[in-house]
């Protein structure tokens, strides 16, 4: 069964205004059958939830608007209060600053300032959920304290991104981030480093109980500032991996899929499935008082491409695609209101093919090696040629970004998708007929019954899961880790 036979169209509502909605989030802690999601857009959120118990499944709980007239909200992202466990929604946009919103009672309880220019995406770490990213156009990313509004790290600066940052993602494990930005780059930082560490263990210690939330508007958007004052944030320059290579334009979001990634560009109708070829281990030798983590050595830069996911309609930026909660399945939207579905239950069957073809590759290299060293009797010559590849596989060390093409990859170096048969994914699409706006965001609930896409010209499309064709073609799987 295909999968557009999956979901069909049940609700569609838009706003009169006309504003852009430029993000959509599902509330992965909500307990209840239901399925509770935000959409931001103007100064406008919209929080509305799905009950099957209904006539009209759709219901809309709450709206907030924002008090200043020159907000835009591009993004949002849910998490919970830690003491009262309240649901808490963390809304941002051109202003750089985020808010917490408190959808039980509806009002803005935390505000962060921090950022010296907009933010274009907010994720909260899948463990800590009292932990918060944001991605700037300042060039930055910071980590914050929600509870006490504390920032923890800034990622950044002589190695980091040198254009707007666009994108991040949170690896499940909590121990990595990847970023993507205007500067054509993807990099890896890691959050397990010692002094990274010891500064969020150091914000998480014991959380003393707020004082009661007071309704005046100068409370609500001012920055929390009852624990007293913050210590300074840590500065990490340096990531882990870094390539502007795969990429040649704005690379407008980024994704983890178990050690892989996905990745997409503007003016680029493809996403990108992809392996970095660094090694993800949860330590580090850092002295725990080193401010400045990391260093140039550091960084690797090669990359292996395993499967190229192609759509049409699509040369604009800032379009965000979604995956399952459960990684079976891809969606993203394109500039004529098409939503195309790719299902990734093939995917092992790729990753399969490219170990093999890596295996294969070693193989052959191993025995090249092996010629040249007797050839030369030793290390005479061999050794420059192995310098030379060690170096098209680090960060350039010479100040700029550590992706410059100073630092990129040998056309040899890396796996091209080319190499690995029957790469082809064709999509199922998802037309909606009285809608030819540009997509932004699809997301789907945590159990995939249900899919919601915003639009450039105000509209809110709800998909519902067909229930008889999620048992027949269902088989979860969680995303495959690769050990070369």
């Amino acid at each position: 069964m295909s999968v557009n036979e999956k979901y069909w169209l049940k609700h569609y509502f838009g706003e009169s205004t006309k504003i852009a909605y430029y993000g959509v989030s599902f509330n992965p802690y909500d307990l209840r059958e239901e399925s509770v999601f935000a959409t931001v857009g103007g100064r406008s959120v919209i929080i509305a939830q799905f009950d099957n118990s209904k006539p009209v499944s759709l219901e809309v709980l709450q709206t907030y608007m924002d008090e200043n007239t020159e907000e835009n909200f591009y993004c949002c992202a849910w998490s919970f209060d830690p003491l009262s466990g309240a649901p808490w929604l963390a809304v941002t946009g051109a202003q750089g600053i985020i808010k917490i919103i408190d959808s039980s009672v509806g009002s803005v309880v935390r505000s962060l300032i921090g950022h010296g220019d907009e933010i274009n995406e907010i994720k909260f770490h899948p463990r800590k959920p009292s932990l918060l990213f944001s991605a700037s156009k300042d060039f930055s990313i910071r980590l914050w304290n929600v509870v006490t509004c504390m920032p923890i790290a800034i990622f950044g600066g002589e190695c980091g991104h040198r254009e707007p940052v666009l994108s991040i993602d949170v690896h499940l494990s909590g121990d990595f981030l990847a970023s993507s930005g205007m500067d054509h780059a993807v990099k890896i930082w890691s959050l397990c480093t010692p002094v990274v560490k010891n500064a969020i263990e150091s914000s998480l210690k014991p959380i003393q109980p707020s004082r009661p939330q007071q309704p005046s508007s100068s409370r609500q958007q001012t920055c929390c500032r009852s624990h007293g004052k913050p210590p300074s944030p840590v500065f990490v320059h340096f990531p882990i991996y870094s390539t502007a290579r795969l990429h040649n334009n704005y690379v407008d979001c980024v994704r983890w899929y178990g050690d892989l990634l996905l990745s997409r560009c503007a003016a680029d109708a493809t996403i990108i499935l992809w392996k970095p070829n660094v090694e993800l281990i949860a330590t580090d030798n850092s002295n725990v008082t080193t401010i400045i983590v990391g260093g140039p050595s550091k960084a690797s830069s090669s990359y292996d491409i395993i499967c190229e996911f192609e759509f049409d309609h699509c040369d604009i930026w800032f379009l965000r695609f979604g995956i399952s909660p459960d990684y079976q399945q891809l969606a993203t939207g394109n500039q004529i209101g098409q939503i195309y579905l790719w299902d990734l239950q093939d995917i092992p069957l790729f990753i399969d093919k490219y170990i093999e073809k890596k295996k294969a590759k070693n193989i052959v290299t191993n025995k090249k090696e092996k010629v040249t060293i007797k050839k030369k009797g030793g290390n005479g010559g061999n050794g420059k040629k192995s310098t030379a590849n060690v170096n098209n596989h680090s960060a350039n060390s010479n100040g700029g970004s550590a992706s410059s093409s100073s630092s990129g990859n040998n056309a040899n170096d890396n796996l091209k998708s080319e190499d690995v048969e029957n790469k082809e994914c064709k999509p199922s699409i998802l037309g909606m007929e009285p809608c030819d706006s540009t997509i932004r965001q699809v997301a789907f609930s945590k159990n995939r019954n249900w899919m919601v896409a915003v639009c450039d010209d105000a509209t809110i499309w709800c998909w519902k899961m067909n229930r008889e064709a999620q048992q027949a073609g269902n088989s979860r799987y969680d995303p495959m880790i690769i050990d070369d």
